[in-house]
């Protein structure tokens, strides 16, 4: 909690932290759509219902045709801009609204598969780009008195942490759902549990390596020093870390259904949008004030961190965290 007061205070003083979410999200709003629809209605078509099936199957199918329909109706590939596993958050992102207060936007129909993966690739390392901008703004609001990473410098490793993310995620998921299907074949229940313990995995995963980009960000370390740190970190303060990451979720989470009260194509939408970037920027500040509040705790207690820039201004600012 006292790495989130800070975080507001220093917010507070630094407004302008919350241009880039406001901007992409009225970028997203009100600008032209990359619409796939094409695409979904063309896979909703190859859902066929089998003869002799159940009701309930064809019910079942039926059911996801339309969701895969009117999904694609709203998807926008723009969307990409607000990139994964970091980005600047994007309220319209996660929405996609398909229309305004200034009426349905232009939609630019893809269908052409190699056309859009080259585009999600292209808005997706942009993306990367304005988030390494982002996060080295957010994180010298964290620590002002300290030296950040430069945003050109960062990209590259963020674009590096992407790849190894996709790739990571990519064979597990693979290897997980292999072996759910080869152990189906036995046991159905067993499949499950192992799917399961696929997706477990995942999820431990990223708590352990939740603070990668804070140190590629705030203390300019390589990505391999970066995931270590985060894990000894973790290891180190593991209820306090999960307890912010379940406040961070919570917050973002309670604010994310009032933000979604108002319809797209009201005006109101824009006090959601502003709500949107001041939180998300808050809530991202709060990190990076206790990951640096707990990063001077492990230099301190004699572990190995390999630091990069003064830990004397550190311990002024570890005192938020």
């Amino acid at each position: 909690m006292r790495a989130i007061t800070t975080a507001f205070d220093r917010l507070a003083a630094r407004p302008y932290l919350i241009l880039p979410a406001l901007a992409l999200d009225l970028f997203l709003w009100f600008g032209p759509h990359l619409n796939l629809a094409a695409v979904f209605s063309a896979l909703a078509s190859s859902m066929a219902s089998p003869a002799s099936g159940p009701p309930e199957l064809a019910t079942q199918i039926s059911l996801a045709k339309d969701l895969l329909t009117d999904f694609g109706s709203r998807f926008n590939l723009f969307s990409a801009l607000s990139s994964f596993p970091i980005g600047v958050p994007s309220l319209m992102a996660a929405t996609m609204p398909k229309i305004s207060p200034a009426g349905e936007p232009g939609m630019i129909p893809l269908s052409d598969p190699v056309t859009i993966l080259l585009l999600w690739a292209a808005l997706t390392a942009a993306g990367l780009g304005l988030a390494s901008v982002y996060h080295a703004a957010v994180a010298k609001a964290a620590s002002p008195a300290s030296a950040v990473a430069r945003p050109w410098g960062l990209w590259w490793k963020v674009l590096a942490m992407a790849a190894l993310t996709y790739v990571g995620m990519g064979i597990i998921i693979l290897v997980s759902l292999l072996a759910a299907s080869a152990v189906t074949l036995i046991t159905p229940f067993l499949g499950t549990g192992v799917a399961f313990l696929g997706f477990t995995l995942l999820f431990w995963l990223t708590v352990y390596l939740i603070f990668t980009p804070h140190g590629l960000v705030r203390y300019r370390l390589g990505l391999i020093p970066s995931m270590r740190e985060s894990v000894r970190i973790v290891r180190r303060d593991f209820f306090a870390v999960v307890g912010l990451l379940a406040t961070l979720t919570l917050l973002s989470w309670i604010t994310g259904l009032v933000w979604e009260l108002p319809p797209a194509a009201s005006w109101f939408s824009a006090l959601a949008v502003l709500g949107h970037a001041f939180v998300s920027a808050m809530l991202l500040v709060a990190s990076y004030v206790f990951y640096v509040g707990r990063r001077e705790a492990l230099v301190e207690s004699g572990r190995p961190a390999p630091a990069l820039d003064d830990s004397t201004a550190d311990r002024r600012e570890a005192r938020g965290a």
